[in-house]
């Protein structure tokens, strides 16, 4: 498959070079992930890239604060005792910063901390709503190599990301506080940790998922009516609440 290329016009001056911006995977990679995985005896060393908003957390309105996706401790207890995990945001530095709060003990051990500015993006696409794209090879690049399309996984609710790559991205529904269905219970994140674990014994993770993608879960009624709130500006101790008696 041809890589598809789109030229995006530079928002400076005329004399400067245009912005090439791919938006399909590249042969290279369409043949890693046409290799068949086979199911190791004892786990891979494997990088996990969590977006945040949407995925394991709800901003509110203005931007004031979070709700955290339920099951969260127990899915960072998880991950972080497995994998070596990254943070990947198309948010600006200050609003992931707040984010980062959901983290708790475990923040110290991010490997890395991306956020809009690693979209490589005109300044007028940085300060204004555009579709955001994760090169997963830019990642690759700042690990030196040790992670490829056979060991990364990316977790995210919105495909339109990983089209370089997608088949290293796990597309959870979008976490949102405000929608009625968060009423009625929500464990995504307990669903997809059962996932991840058969990834960890895969060879060649990008197999894997384009063979075997995940399905999204319904909400199960699973206690998973508690969420944590954290206020944005001062970081502070987080709140514990239930769902159902409203936002």
């Amino acid at each position: 498959m041809k890589e598809a290329e789109a030229i995006v016009p530079s928002p400076v001056a005329e004399d400067i070079a245009p912005v090439v911006k791919k938006h399909a995977p590249s042969r290279e990679y369409e043949m890693i992930a046409a290799q068949p995985s086979r199911t190791r005896k004892h786990p891979q060393d494997q990088l996990l890239i969590l977006d945040l908003n949407g995925t394991l957390v709800s901003r509110t309105k203005r931007n004031q604060g979070m709700y955290v996706r339920p099951y969260a401790d127990e899915f960072l207890d998880h991950i972080f005792r497995h994998y070596k995990v990254m943070v990947w945001s198309s948010a600006q530095p200050q609003s992931v910063d707040n984010m980062l709060q959901l983290f708790g003990r475990h923040e110290r051990r991010l490997a890395k901390v991306w956020d809009r500015t690693k979209f490589n993006l005109s300044p007028q696409e940085y300060h204004r709503k555009t579709v955001t794209i994760k090169d997963l090879e830019e990642v690759w690049k700042a690990f030196g190599g040790k992670y490829d399309a056979t060991n990364t996984i990316m977790l995210d609710d919105s495909p339109a990301k990983a089209v370089l790559q997608p088949y290293n991205s796990v597309h959870l529904t979008e976490f949102d506080h405000a929608k009625v269905d968060c009423h009625e219970g929500e464990s995504e994140l307990a669903d997809v940790r059962t996932y991840l674990r058969h990834l960890r014994y895969q060879s060649n993770v990008a197999n894997y998922i384009k063979e075997h993608p995940y399905r999204c879960g319904q909400a199960i009624h699973r206690g998973s009516f508690k969420v944590y709130y954290y206020a944005f500006g001062v970081r502070q101790k987080r709140l514990r609440v239930d769902i159902r008696d409203g936002w």
